[in-house]
């Protein structure tokens, strides 16, 4: 008698939550590996909004197409003022690439040149702001940096006040401060004081006492850097102007790392590995950046933005001009103070630049 081999079913495939989390985290790691390192300014457009006259370089309209997701950079150029809104959270960062003139954030007036950065503190309230420029009839221009995960963390939101003077659109009120906006839920509530004599005796408390250290510390702290009080130096990378670093306590906010990063004529940058995400605005000059063994060029007001990747990236940066330096503006998420330096990929030097390499032989 002939046996009968029945064959086992197959299983359907099924796909639970577990299964849906790794396939995205797997094609959204894939996409900023895949999206563009370079966007070149000379292709961004200018616009008008209720704010100001810019160029939005990164946001939520094309973070599913560049490399580093997440931030926000606009470039905004003006021979007026802005409109006026006010934020609450906070923790914008801004560095000046012309003109003259300030901010007037709440009761602080803010006056900045090129070269200069300020920063809008993480508030408990809001920054109510406006920027006016000193010289009329002469553009004045800035690039302005956020981080969108931050600025969810903090509940981040923004309301219109003023339109700009060149803004002819329509009214849109329910996008304006309505008068209730600091009253509003739990926005003015305050507790009873808290003080302490000598060392707190709980772990809460302890806690309480570091926000008294906070707020003595944010009430004198700096919202306006002046490029000629910034450290410059030659490192293992190149000609560094420091901005914010995470032993910088004397400034509002090191939740974004930022310096000015300067390529002699015909130079190179040193070789790093780190763990990417960096974004690079090019002040001057043009060449290119070697990242994972592929050439990205770039010029002035191009952006470079790094993705970031399991084991780290490996880049370099090279001057193409020999008779002219290129500045780079980079800023960086300072996640070494919650996540390590090593951030889970290493920080490694893997070669100098020349300028190190003549001084330390």
């Amino acid at each position: 008698m002939e046996r009968e081999i029945e064959r086992l079913k197959e299983r359907e495939p099924i796909e639970d939550d577990y299964d849906k989390w790794l396939r995205y985290k797997i094609q959204r790691r894939r996409k900023a590996l895949e999206g563009k390192v370079v966007i070149k300014g000379s292709e961004v457009p200018w616009t008008q909004n209720r704010m100001a006259h810019l160029k939005t370089y990164v946001s939520q309209h094309n973070w599913e197409e560049v490399a580093a997701p997440g931030w926000i950079v606009t470039r905004p150029q003006e021979i007026t003022d802005t409109g006026k809104h006010t934020h609450k959270g906070g923790g914008i960062i801004v560095y000046i690439l012309e003109g003259k003139g300030y901010t007037q954030n709440n009761d602080v007036r803010m006056e900045w040149e090129p070269g200069d950065m300020e920063i809008l503190p993480v508030a408990r309230f809001e920054n109510v702001h406006q920027h006016f420029n000193l010289n009329p009839g002469k553009p004045w221009g800035a690039i302005f940096i956020r981080f969108w995960p931050f600025m969810e963390a903090v509940a981040h939101e923004t309301v219109h006040m003023v339109d700009a003077p060149g803004f002819k659109g329509p009214e849109a009120k329910d996008i304006y401060r309505p008068d209730d906006w600091l009253t509003r839920g739990n926005a003015g509530l305050q507790g009873y004081d808290i003080r302490f004599d000598g060392p707190p005796t709980t772990l809460l408390d302890r806690m309480f006492q570091q926000r008294n250290e906070w707020r003595e510390r944010m009430s004198r702290a700096r919202v306006v850097l002046k490029e000629k009080d910034c450290p410059v130096e030659t490192n293992r990378m190149g000609i560094y102007r420091w901005y914010v670093h995470p032993d910088f306590e004397e400034v509002a906010c090191r939740h974004i790392l930022f310096w000015v990063h300067e390529i002699p004529p015909g130079s190179r940058s040193g070789k790093q590995k780190h763990q990417g995400g960096r974004v690079h605005f090019v002040l001057e000059g043009n060449g290119y950046t070697i990242l994972e063994g592929k050439r990205h060029d770039w010029e002035t007001e191009d952006l470079i933005m790094f993705p970031v990747k399991a084991g780290g990236v490996v880049f370099q940066h090279f001057n193409s001009d020999p008779d002219h330096p290129a500045r780079l503006a980079v800023a960086e998420i300072n996640w070494y103070d919650t996540l390590g330096v090593d951030v889970a990929s290493g920080f490694e030097q893997i070669e100098d630049c020349p300028e190190w390499e003549r001084t330390h032989p």
